[in-house]
């Protein structure tokens, strides 16, 4: 594995991504309440650029008909051009988690700087 520094972590805001190259891989890194998320930014339905999209929550109906739960504010990243829905902390798809996933990186705070070893 290699060690690849990314940027200093004040260099992504809260809430904002900020995209990546490593060798030919394209990853999107998004600080989420002093937490970094790292994934492929690459949606697996038509290979839409994740970080094009937009971050919010996810709305799922509860057993009750009227009502409506909303869980991880800011915590699932939508494909701009489907709105396919990937959760940040583990790549998973919000309508399909065992079957449609995204790659997730460990990202590492060294110091100032943002490392992933990939």
């Amino acid at each position: 594995m290699e060690r690849n520094v990314l940027c200093k972590k004040e260099d992504i805001p809260q809430g904002e991504t900020k995209v990546f190259q490593i060798r030919r891989m394209s990853i999107v890194v998004i600080q989420k309440e002093g937490e970094f998320y790292a994934l492929r930014n690459w949606c697996p339905h038509q290979g839409a650029e994740l970080d094009k999209g937009v971050l919010r929550g996810a709305a799922r109906a509860t057993s009750d008909v009227k009502e409506v739960c909303y869980e991880k504010p800011g915590k699932f990243l939508y494909c701009p051009w489907h709105h396919w829905s990937f959760d940040i902390e583990n790549g998973c798809s919000m309508h399909d988690p065992e079957n449609t996933k995204v790659k997730t990186y460990d990202v590492k705070i060294e110091g100032d700087d943002l490392v992933i070893y990939a």
